[in-house]
């Protein structure tokens, strides 16, 4: 039987539009795009021809024109625990079977940087809240995953390339982190400030991460040059 192809879920934040030819790549071959709704205006400029879309949100980006064109498009999620891009990925992620499908973020950085710092952070909650999910969120610079465990340790063995530059962030400092094939090796390492594990390099073709918590990964799309 023939395995069947996963769909591409993009979701679709409100910082910088992406401008790199790897996310703007991902986003013309979505099967469906989930665009929150600050981020709308953006799609609509822009004018990629995206016709599997839903705008999803608390609706104070858009106007009732807006609202009433898009007719069905538009999910109106009115609490406020959570961000626009928590609403959409919980509305991606009943609608799209998790082992089905591959998610990435797109326009999550840029503009407010604590947008910024919040959309990042929000990776590891999305891979607690949905174990085993495909996500990921691109930049013009590189990309973001989610490493995270309910086994101590777990190792991740991950494709690279010699030079790509490679961060790891942790919420917790009681995460160890062991490497092998980064040019500065971490042995048991406790990252208790965020900086403190980043800015390392890969020497190979991939590398492999031996963790005991949560852990956020940054791997450019160029190497070092």
């Amino acid at each position: 039987m023939e395995e069947r192809k996963p769909k591409n879920i993009v979701i679709l934040a409100a910082g910088d539009f992406p401008s790199h030819p790897i996310p703007l790549k991902t986003l013309q071959e979505a099967d469906f795009v989930v665009c929150c709704d600050s981020a709308f205006e953006t799609i609509r400029n822009e004018k990629l021809g995206i016709r599997n879309y839903v705008v999803i949100g608390d609706g104070d980006s858009l106007s009732e024109t807006d609202k009433a064109a898009l007719g069905d498009r538009w999910i109106h999620v009115s609490e406020q625990d959570y961000n626009d891009l928590h609403k959409a990925m919980l509305w991606a992620t009943s609608k799209f079977k998790i082992q089905n499908s591959k998610f990435s973020i797109l326009g999550a950085t840029g503009k407010r940087e604590d947008h910024t710092l919040g959309n990042i952070s929000y990776l590891i909650t999305f891979a607690e809240e949905y174990p085993g999910i495909n996500l990921e969120m691109l930049t013009d610079h590189g990309r973001f995953c989610a490493l995270s465990s309910h086994l101590s340790p777990f190792i991740f063995h991950l494709p690279s390339f010699p030079r790509q530059q490679v961060s790891l962030f942790t919420p917790d400092p009681a995460t160890s982190i062991t490497s092998d094939g980064l040019r500065w090796p971490l042995r048991d390492f406790h990252a208790r400030l965020w900086w403190q594990a980043t800015l390392n390099e890969a020497l190979a073709d991939s590398f492999t991460l031996s963790i005991t918590g949560p852990v956020i990964l940054f791997q450019s799309y160029d190497p070092k040059g």
